[in-house]
């Protein structure tokens, strides 16, 4: 039944709280009362849409010296229940529909001595209900789960009117029909829902993936304890964080802060993404070696490559030997090349103000000649104390980020070609992190972090506030039917423009 994936989706992206010295989460989801009122709209049209599936057994025997046979009974039309998926503090899910009603055919034959015929009936079905109480939690590899605690069914009415020659004869038979409905109706009711949760949504809460791959890392969303529920909203706590790929086990020496507190339920869908989740990733980069770059002149945009020149030609008036005149004197006809080291993992600061991050790091210049066998040769680097700002962007499940105002400090750490000038550190700012780093990271930004939503489903309407720590994202969500989308979906990359409209903010010190 298509309603499980929906539901699924709730429960994988949104019982009891176990509350025994937990671990702030890194991310967490909100799944409000509208969401669960979203998911039971699904579900009531899946659960007409399968309503035909339902199947009665043949009834056979004898009464008043007449022997009967009714087979083929089928339902022929549905009217959808009055349904509502409740949440229920402290334990679960409940699902309750009634007044659901049904048009059943069937055939019939008879045989009495020497006579015997056969025949249709009819049947009104109405008032039917059913209550099912369901159960989600997590279990033992962080994975949620799901499961029916109970179901009961019942059926209101049953008006049956048999079609023949000798109809009169069958009506005495109604009992004997009407029985065989009840009896199996409700069965047959709670077999279909608890399926649809015991079967259907626990294999496709095992289809989706609790981490996510991408580039070097890992991300782990991985439930840490069972859902909360309350009468507003319930809600799931995460892991959310980011490891070297290879080496998973290896967990980031800080706790993930706490999440502030918010009552908000006027969206379906509440996210929360903590910085510790961007840490962690820095963390990992940083333990890895994976933050250092070496820029060439084959790194710069075509009209800049000569900026690396030692010897100054063509269009290009300035270069770095024209600028440091040391250099363009002892190797002249020469390339320099740029080497960037972070010193320590950046630190992402989300608050209400603005997201921030903070790094420091060291940058080298070498020298070397081509066409030769020379190495290269150190000469110059610097301390660089780096601040940027960034505006944080959702695009379908995928959040991005983008460099919006950049501030760098930087100082001499050691030189081989006397006094740096503050002329060159501008052209090195320039040159080096506005046509490279900054394109770099938000290349990197630009291809986000993957929320855990199935390709069924898409988010609207979503809107994001920046809180102490967290980036909260409020959304609605809409379902549609794998066999109604495009191959992709509805969550396709949207890459970002390029840093036009950064702002620089240089300051430096000799």
């Amino acid at each position: 039944m298509k309603w499980t994936l929906m539901l699924t989706t709730l429960v994988a992206v949104g019982g009891r709280l176990e509350t025994s010295e937990a671990a702030n989460p890194g991310f967490k989801a909100r799944i409000t009362k509208s969401g669960i009122d979203y998911a039971n709209d699904v579900a009531v049209k899946a659960i007409t849409k399968v309503a035909s599936t339902i199947t009665f057994p043949d009834i056979s025997g004898k009464a008043s010296g007449v022997s009967y046979w009714v087979n083929n009974i089928r339902v022929t039309s549905f009217t959808p229940p009055a349904s509502v998926i409740g949440l229920v503090p402290g334990q679960g899910l409940q699902w309750t529909a009634s007044g659901a009603g049904a048009q059943v055919e069937g055939s019939f034959r008879y045989k009495a001595s020497i006579i015997k015929g056969s025949g249709s009936f009819t049947a009104a079905i109405s008032g039917v209900g059913f209550d099912l109480s369901i159960d989600v939690g997590v279990d033992a590899s962080g994975r949620p789960s799901i499961s029916t605690r109970k179901c009961s069914s019942s059926v209101g009415s049953v008006n049956i009117k048999f079609h023949g020659s000798i109809a009169w004869l069958l009506n005495l038979l109604k009992g004997q029909v009407e029985k065989t409905i009840r009896n199996a109706l409700p069965t047959q009711m709670c077999q279909l829902a608890t399926k649809a949760v015991n079967t259907d949504a626990e294999r496709k809460l095992a289809d989706i993936p609790i981490t996510v791959a991408f580039d070097k890392f890992l991300l782990d969303y991985s439930m840490l304890q069972a859902p909360l529920f309350s009468a507003a909203y319930m809600e799931t706590f995460h892991k959310g964080e980011i490891y070297w790929k290879t080496t998973p086990s290896e967990h980031a020496p800080f706790p993930a802060p706490p999440m502030p507190e918010t009552g908000a339920t006027d969206r379906m869908l509440y996210l929360w993404v903590s910085d510790f989740m961007f840490n962690t990733l820095a963390y990992a980069a940083q333990t890895n070696r994976y933050l250092q770059y070496n820029i060439t002149a084959p790194d710069l945009p075509a009209s800049a490559r000569g900026f690396l020149n030692t010897t100054c030609a063509g269009v290009i008036p300035t270069c770095i030997g024209s600028l440091i005149p040391a250099i363009g004197q002892k190797y002249p006809n020469s390339l320099v090349d740029l080497r960037l080291f972070n010193g320590i993992a950046p630190v992402m600061d989300v608050s209400s103000a603005g997201v921030v991050v903070n790094t420091s790091g060291v940058i080298e210049l070498y020298v070397h000649k081509p066409g030769t066998n020379d190495g290269e040769v150190f000469l110059v680097s610097f301390r660089a104390n780096l601040t940027f700002q960034t505006d944080v962007s959702i695009i379908d499940s995928v959040i991005h980020a983008k460099i919006s105002y950049l501030k760098l400090n930087l100082k001499t750490a050691r030189s081989e070609v006397g006094p740096i000038s503050d002329q060159f550190i501008d052209f090195l700012i320039k040159n080096a992190l506005d046509l490279y780093l900054i394109p770099k990271l938000n290349d990197y930004g630009s291809k986000g972090i993957t929320l855990p939503f199935p390709k069924e489903v898409s988010i609207k309407n979503a809107a994001i506030i920046l809180a102490q720590d967290t980036i909260v994202i409020a959304t609605d969500v809409a379902y549609t039917p794998s066999e109604q989308r495009d191959v992709d979906g509805a969550l396709k990359f949207v890459p970002y423009d390029t840093i036009g409209d950064v702002k620089i903010d240089n300051k430096k010190h000799r």
